[in-house]
């Protein structure tokens, strides 16, 4: 049997904010969140993690792991080395300008100034224009919760239970009808939404009712792409690689966001695994081979790191950033789920996966029909990995202290 972690949940509680932790999770992050290219580092010494310039501080690839066989093309490693290395350092600079919810950067009309400029028309970079032209092709509506994100950031800064009660819309009602109404607001398009108006020209609407209520919350954090951020970046980083003709390596965020860019027939890996009883499994791995577009979703934290976007209390209970638009409270259908795509990037893989894994109701129907558009998926129940695409495998089942894990393809 395969070597396996076990985490105790409960046994990381008060790991939060510990630097020693981060830093662990940095250095073998891209091992331990199962973005798994062991066989690869091994066999080819080519393989190599390609890092933004160090004297770049304001970008994103703290979030990212960026592997790539250097010397694989025509060109020399050395060169291959530089030229990537420079092309990811300008994405990863782009990206977290654009994204910024929280930032103004000169010249730059990103997320933090369309929402300080409601009503009003404004030019953005097209990076920026195609991810809310996305989300609007979707009909996804929780960017237009931002003003609940920054209460749900409270809870995930919380260090002891007894501190959330502040923030949680479950223990303070006051929260929680904030929390209903501002989802009631997000989810009506005559109250808020970006109005694509074409030539990367767009228009956040807030209608006047809805701009007094947040006016009156003293709010003005009104849209935010906030834990789905990453997906659309990575898509971002992948494009800009795949357009100079780097494609012999892959990009992963931390929060589960993965673009393998390689199309040659070489094996990957990608490690699952399974939150049951407050204990976290290294249950097994999918195998692969090709270009491939990854999501991988979770109800619980894994790590240090994942405190950005997970509370977990000393009972066991966790709240996340998967938010119902219904009331604005965290949901998640199975405690995994994996889905991904060969045709389509990581947002629209995420931007589909979304209303069947954020609800209550797990439709294992609606599951199967998104492998139907080339969106297949991975899910775990009572110790069993279902899974609907026959040109993958999954190996390295757990099997150990009267806990065994097996694999189910469904036809």
């Amino acid at each position: 049997m395969a070597p396996v972690t076990k985490i105790d949940l409960k046994d990381d509680k008060n790991n939060k904010f510990r630097l020693a932790a981060a830093l662990l999770f940095l250095v073998i992050g891209a091992g331990l969140l199962a973005y798994a290219f062991t066989a690869l580092l091994n066999g080819n010494s080519g393989w190599t993690e390609i890092k933004a310039d160090s004297a770049s501080e304001l970008n994103c690839s703290e979030d990212f792991v960026f592997l790539y066989e250097l010397g694989a093309g025509d060109t020399s490693a050395t060169a291959e080395n530089k030229a990537i290395r420079i092309l990811y350092t300008d994405a990863v600079e782009k990206a977290y300008q654009l994204f910024n919810n929280d930032q103004s950067f000169d010249g730059v009309n990103n997320v933090y100034y369309i929402n300080q400029h409601p009503n009003e028309v404004i030019e953005v970079d097209p990076v920026l224009y195609n991810a809310f032209s996305l989300v609007e092709q979707y009909g996804e509506r929780r960017i237009y919760l931002g003003p609940v994100y920054e209460v749900y950031d409270n809870i995930f800064y919380c260090t002891e239970d007894s501190q959330t009660a502040d923030y949680d819309p479950e223990q303070n009602d006051d929260i929680s009808e904030f929390c209903e109404q501002v989802a009631e607001y997000a989810g009506t398009e005559e109250c808020i939404g970006i109005e694509l108006l074409g030539e990367n020209k767009l228009k956040l609407v807030i209608s006047p009712e809805y701009k007094q209520y947040l006016d009156a919350e003293g709010v003005t954090e009104y849209v935010d792409f906030y834990w789905m951020k990453n997906a659309f970046i990575v898509d971002y980083l992948a494009d800009v690689m795949i357009d100079a003709g780097y494609i012999h390596g892959s990009i992963s965020s931390h929060d589960g966001f993965v673009r393998n860019l390689d199309d040659r027939e070489i094996g990957y890996s990608f490690n699952l695994f399974d939150g049951v009883d407050n204990t976290v499994y290294e249950a097994g791995s999918m195998n692969y081979t090709g270009a491939i577009s990854l999501v991988s979703l979770r109800s619980y934290p894994l790590n240090a790191i994942d405190s950005k976007y997970y509370y977990e209390f000393q009972d066991g209970e966790i709240r996340t950033a998967y938010l119902d638009m219904a009331d604005a409270r965290c949901k998640s259908a199975r405690n995994n789920l994996v889905t991904y795509s060969r045709t389509e990037g990581c947002a629209e893989v995420l931007l589909q996966t979304i209303p069947l894994y954020v609800t209550d109701e797990w439709n294992a129907d609606a599951v199967a029909e998104l492998a139907e558009r080339d969106v297949h998926s991975i899910y775990s129940e009572d110790y069993t990995f279902y899974y609907n695409d026959s040109d993958i495998t999954i190996t390295n089942l757990y099997g150990k202290e009267n806990v065994t894990y097996k694999a189910i393809f469904l036809r």
